[in-house]
């Protein structure tokens, strides 16, 4: 359990004045919901970042708590999301809900301006729900073809469906000699595409 910290000697009135404007602007955001979480963020990381709450003698755990009326964890995720991904990251969760992971994938289509995908341009309202969902869907597509090893592991997957499915046909086959024929066809084009590769 947290100790109460003993308050500051010589609490500064100026220091006071702008811990409670941060402080009333958090709550004020609050009151609207999600479409000024940013903003709200933005007010959470300027009391963090002064430690005017300190004069109050209270942890930054007890602030939140008792004062922005939010748990530590929260106000610690909403601050790193501001600082690593900036207000945009609020805009679209605002819209839908989105993993700090998925943003990462899109983050470079994501702007001021809204979500772009193949040169248009969707703003991040809540109208538009359903085709930034879409824009979502396709640019973490891309993203995870782009990727160096993504090729490679659709090759495996689908390498490792075949040969199942073939053993699954050889269990039941009522044609075994055309199965073995086709799989030693198939056998044969990986076999030379696999010595191809090797003399590059």
């Amino acid at each position: 359990m947290n100790q109460t910290t003993k308050p500051e000697e010589g609490i500064q009135p100026q220091s006071m004045m702008n811990l409670g404007a941060w402080l009333g602007r958090h709550q004020a955001f609050g009151l609207i919901a999600n479409r000024c979480a940013a903003a709200d963020a933005e007010c959470l990381k300027a009391i963090h970042d002064s430690g005017e709450y300190k004069q109050l003698g209270l942890t930054w755990d007890q602030f939140c708590e008792t004062h922005a009326g939010v748990s530590r964890v929260h106000a610690d995720r909403q601050i790193h999301y501001l600082e690593e991904f900036g207000a945009n990251y609020f805009k679209l969760v605002d819209v839908m809900p989105i993993s700090p992971k998925t943003y990462r994938l899109i983050a470079a289509a994501v702007s001021d301006e809204g979500l772009e995908l193949n040169g248009e341009r969707i703003p991040l309202v809540r109208e538009n729900r359903d085709k930034v969902a879409a824009a979502v869907t396709a640019l973490r597509a891309q993203a995870e073809a782009a990727k160096p090893d993504a090729g490679l592991s659709a090759v495996r997957k689908r390498l490792d469906a075949l040969l199942a499915a073939a053993e699954g046909v050889a269990q039941r086959a009522d044609r075994p000699a055309e199965l073995a024929g086709l799989l030693h066809e198939g056998g044969y084009i990986l076999q030379r595409l696999a010595c191809a590769l090797r003399e590059q």
